[in-house]
């Protein structure tokens, strides 16, 4: 390493340095997705709060939780273009099957053509998408990669507004895809790459907003057809957690397969660990169960149970942050949601985000989250 990045290695916690030393993917690149890039603040926070602490300059408590929503959690449901593509692949791959069309790679054509009708069905052969590369020593026919087309209307169209991209908060959430009612369906901009004219107008409406309301204000130009028509659509809440009748228990005992794993569990979930041989698990439940009278025949499980039960006076005064780290997704606005109906239940509760994201977390930004604001 130089010595810029052996600092940096050596500065980050262990939790974070160990995943950066995984196995790579098949190309060799590191698996980002695996390190818990959303944890990393959260360690040094507490890291930092540690020694406030010990200096007698920070009496508080710190119990953070992460939310990371990969691939799972920014997707949703497929729309209407989705389903009647991957129909078309498929049933197209039993076609090129049936006729023994071997090494072929089930194609569908003209797919920017809103009516499926006018698609065009076909079989690719693999070899013309090969090329040969150097890999551990020997050459390989592999899929050439698909590279950034510098000069494809995608790239072109984000070329003409990336410089107030870059300073705006320029974004119009598509919000959950469905079958029917409204933008469902719409196609990708890989299908149907937008207009260069229709991004320009809508990054300067953003920026005109922006300058007249102020950054963190919402107005309906951030809004697609869809989203517009959800906020009248309210989220249903199921009856244990509407009415607020539920308390967390210990359910069963998991053993890690691996030192990563068992770090991971240790380090992430200090509650629940059980010495060095398993890690136990919770769950939300109804009350009525949790207010039988269970025994459990795992001392430590009955333990952590009698721990839960009394884990937070009813009454004490919570703050809560909320930070965003990357672009606002829709589960992450479910979570803001539900701690919005946290506190019209508990009451007793701060709720406050950081503007912008990890800026308003260094130049301490906060506001207010409420139902306007929010």
């Amino acid at each position: 390493m130089t010595a810029q990045s052996k600092a940096l290695f050596s500065f980050l916690p262990k939790a974070i340095s160990d995943q950066l030393l995984l196995d790579r993917d098949p190309h060799g690149n590191v698996q980002v997705s695996k390190i818990d890039t959303e944890r990393l603040l959260i360690l040094l926070l507490r890291d930092e709060l540690d020694v406030r602490t010990q200096d007698g300059t920070y009496k508080g408590s710190f119990l953070p939780q992460a939310h990371f929503f990969g691939y799972e959690g920014r997707c949703a449901l497929p729309s209407n273009f989705d389903s009647q593509y991957c129909y078309a692949l498929g049933l197209n791959a039993a076609v090129l099957i049936r006729e023994g069309a071997t090494g072929y790679m089930s194609c569908v054509k003209n797919l920017h053509e809103r009516d499926f009708n006018k698609w065009t069905a076909a079989g690719c052969p693999l070899p013309t998408m090969m090329n040969v590369e150097r890999r551990k020593g020997k050459d390989v026919p592999v899929i050439k990669k698909a590279l950034v087309e510098l000069e494809g209307p995608n790239f072109l169209a984000y070329a003409a507004v990336r410089d107030k991209w870059a300073v705006l908060d320029c974004y119009r959430s598509p919000g959950p895809i469905q079958f029917k009612g409204p933008y469902s369906d719409a196609v990708n901009f890989l299908v149907a790459p937008p207009p260069i004219e229709v991004l320009v107008k809508d990054t300067e409406d953003h920026e005109a907003f922006e300058l007249s309301q102020g950054a963190f204000r919402r107005h309906v130009t951030n809004l697609s057809e869809l989203s517009a028509a959800r906020i009248k659509d309210p989220t249903e809440i199921p009856d244990t957690l509407e009415s607020n009748n539920y308390g967390i228990v210990a359910i069963k005992k998991y053993k890690p397969y691996t030192k990563l794993v068992s770090a991971k569990i240790d380090e992430q979930m200090p509650h629940l660990k059980d010495y060095t041989q398993a890690s136990y698990f919770v769950e939300i439940q109804d009350k009525v169960m949790l207010d039988n009278d269970i025994h459990y025949d795992d001392p430590v499980m009955a333990r952590l149970n009698s721990e839960f039960h009394h884990f937070e006076p009813k009454h004490k005064f919570l703050k809560i942050a909320v930070i965003y780290l990357g672009q606002q997704s829709p589960g992450g606005n479910n979570v803001i949601d539900g701690l919005l109906r946290f506190q019209r239940q508990r009451g007793n509760v701060e709720l406050v985000g950081f503007v912008h994201g990890l800026a308003g977390l260094m130049n301490e930004d906060l506001t207010a989250i409420n139902e306007e604001t929010f």
